[in-house]
């Protein structure tokens, strides 16, 4: 039995932010240390490309620089998504909001453990991100 192909196809990816600054007052609690996301995600459809959208997700961690974190984050990093135009377009918006959730905070997952593994306090494995719903401008998830 043969697979339908799916209708939402990643194009490209790429970060447009990586900062990751090691906390120097940092001090290690015997505690788990909160390194809760704060994102956004931003779809829209490409302008003249049909079938095409592109997605922006900023992921930060522990903004205020909180000494009980060994790190503070700010990640940006966009897909170029081809939606198959039979879907409508609430229906592509919403597909590629899923889409790019999953796949850009996966990329931001990695390049976060890739880059803190090189710095002071060793590798950071940051958790799982929740998708919660959408907003009248943009989608947020914790």
């Amino acid at each position: 039995m043969e697979q339908a192909a799916h209708p939402i196809a990643l194009d490209r990816l790429l970060f447009t932010r990586s900062i990751v600054v090691s906390i120097p007052e940092h001090q290690p609690t015997n505690g788990v240390v909160n390194m809760t996301p704060a994102n956004q995600i931003d779809v829209a459809p490409v302008l003249d490309t049909a079938g095409q959208y592109i997605a922006t997700m900023r992921s930060t961690f522990n903004a205020e620089k909180d000494p009980t974190a060994p790190y503070s984050i700010d990640m940006e990093c966009i897909g170029v998504f081809t939606v198959d135009e039979k879907l409508s377009v609430e229906e592509a918006r919403r597909g590629v909001t899923i889409a790019a959730h999953s796949v850009l905070y996966g990329a931001i997952r990695e390049a976060v453990l890739w880059i803190t593994g090189r710095q002071p306090y060793g590798p950071l494995h940051l958790g799982l991100s929740v998708l919660r719903g959408e907003t009248s401008a943009d989608t947020q998830s914790k």
